[in-house]
């Protein structure tokens, strides 16, 4: 799961908490999201992501990346581990924040099918937002997202929710 949001972060600008709130919001059993409704919960969480989290990832991504030879290698690693540590508390707060903004209550009795549909419909709704159009890659990132979400379901019945990954 983890390498299917680092994919769509880093080649469609996704939010990974994003994503993970829309599929958290259809596997509780909450209606599916409208555009409107989900702009307006990225305009609140915007900031926060590109003012702190960004540049979080951006120090810790340069730490990794670039070689130091004035600084001891211990010192950099250690100092990479915190600043990856400050950068999953603030996504951590980004989390909170989220799910404060959108709070229908739950649903666990709806049908899981139902659930899974609403899940990708949440995850189809931000890729309108994002003024994406979903292609094979994706699709194959989103039914990866949902068999984490949705373990109890067979990947066919995943499938043909989300659509071909090809």
């Amino acid at each position: 799961m983890a390498d299917a949001c680092l994919d769509l972060q880093d080649r469609r600008g996704c939010d990974v908490n994003i994503l993970l709130f829309c599929c958290w919001l259809g596997a509780s059993g909450r209606p599916t999201l409208t555009a409107e409704r989900l702009r307006g919960i990225l305009k609140a969480s915007d900031a926060w992501q590109s003012e702190i989290v960004k540049p979080l990832r951006a120090v810790r991504r340069l730490l990794k990346d670039r070689s130091w030879p004035e600084a001891l290698p211990e010192t950099v690693d250690a100092v990479r581990r915190r600043v990856a540590d400050a950068e999953l508390a603030a996504e951590h707060a980004e989390q909170l924040k989220l799910a404060a903004l959108h709070t229908p209550p739950a649903d666990r009795d709806r049908p899981i099918e139902k659930r899974l549909r609403a899940a990708v419909g949440n995850l189809g709704v931000y890729a309108v937002c994002l003024g994406v159009t979903p292609d094979a890659r994706d699709r194959a990132a989103v039914a990866t997202l949902m068999r984490a979400t949705f373990p109890a379901l067979l990947a066919e019945e995943i499938d043909r929710v989300v659509g071909p990954a090809n």
